[in-house]
């Protein structure tokens, strides 16, 4: 896979977003330093009780993975820990038909 270096000059930009852009920034640290109490617009989010359920069920399984790393580090120094001769004769294997 070969990647080509594209050269991006300012030229293709167009100088009303250049205009654009300075106007809100100045808008907005016109905004930042207003601290007078005077009714503006504020940000704020809302999460939806689907990504907060998502959330909930990516820490779950952080936490089942923590749990499983600390188990199998704390049998590796116990010197308890059992690895099938099975298990790793078939990643072995399925390692090598895989290979592209």
């Amino acid at each position: 896979m070969n990647i080509d270096r594209i050269n991006i000059s300012s030229q293709g930009i167009d100088r009303s977003q250049i205009a654009q852009k300075a106007d809100l920034t100045r808008t907005n640290s016109t905004n930042s330093t207003n601290q007078t109490g005077a009714t503006g617009d504020s940000d704020s989010v809302a999460v939806s009780s689907k990504a907060a359920e998502m959330n909930r069920l990516a820490n779950s399984v952080n936490q089942a993975r923590t749990e499983r790393f600390n188990k199998v580090q704390a049998e590796l120094e116990a010197g308890t820990y059992a690895v099938s001769a099975k298990d790793i004769a078939q990643k072995l294997v399925d390692a090598n038909t895989k290979q592209d």
